[in-house]
């Protein structure tokens, strides 16, 4: 079969400026990323923590807990403080019992989350401050959707923030979730000590103690019905 010159040049000058646009349209994606995070300020939530959060966040009290929600070009923030209570904190008073803590927050949200799983798992620090990561995965059926979340107890509260974002946005929600997560300032001071409990605020019982899976379990519950809610919500604005 005979191809003319003509021809081939066509295809090629098409092939061309096809990479040129597919090029052109990443190079404004990056741009508008970097020009939206460059938007980003630091928000001292308490005297505890300091967080940069992007333009047209929120912060509301619901249900006893502090809620900030916030949107970035790919993903959802969502940041919950809960204070310590008698009816489901319990005593911290040494580093291991910090660690089951946060181990066991982690079981609950995975046992309360049906058809997710838990990835990335690690303990690490902010500052001088122990932390738990990890990243819970659900698929609802319309799309498999991801959560970042780091959960912090210090001064008599826990303390989580969540990234979320869709499969899809996986490319371009990362470097927004790391953003968010290497922004997180914790004052010099603040030391391990500060991570423990006060009794009077809590249950009088060690972490490790069944009797409290109850209310843990309940309150984590809430914790993923609010997050569910808010992507809900979220989606139906756009």
């Amino acid at each position: 079969m005979y191809v003319s010159p003509s021809s081939k040049t066509f295809r090629d000058t098409t092939s061309y400026l096809q990479m040129k646009t597919i090029h052109l349209t990443y190079l404004i994606l990056l741009l508008s990323f970097t020009a939206f995070a460059q938007n980003w300020k630091p928000y001292k939530i308490d005297d505890s923590v300091q967080v940069s959060l992007p333009p047209g966040f929120e912060r509301k009290d619901t249900l006893g807990q502090t809620m900030i929600t916030g949107s970035t070009s790919f993903g959802n923030i969502l940041i919950t403080i809960s204070p310590d209570n008698t009816k489901s904190t319990p005593d911290i008073e040494k580093e291991k019992q910090l660690e089951t803590y946060y181990d066991n927050f982690v079981s609950k949200i995975k046992s309360s989350s049906k058809n997710g799983s838990i990835s990335n798992e690690r303990d690490t620090l902010v500052g001088k401050l122990k932390v738990k990561d990890v990243k819970l995965s659900v698929d609802s059926g319309s799309g498999k959707q991801h959560r970042n979340i780091r959960i912090l107890h210090v001064n008599n509260a826990t303390y989580t923030f969540q990234f979320l974002y869709q499969d899809i946005h996986t490319e371009y929600a990362i470097p927004e979730s790391t953003t968010f997560f290497n922004s997180m300032r914790i004052p010099p001071d603040a030391d391990l000590e500060t991570q423990f409990t006060n009794p009077q605020n809590t249950t009088g019982q060690s972490p490790a103690n069944k009797d409290n899976s109850l209310y843990i379990y309940g309150g984590i519950g809430l914790l993923i019905l609010i997050a569910l809610i808010f992507l809900i919500r979220r989606s139906r604005r756009h």
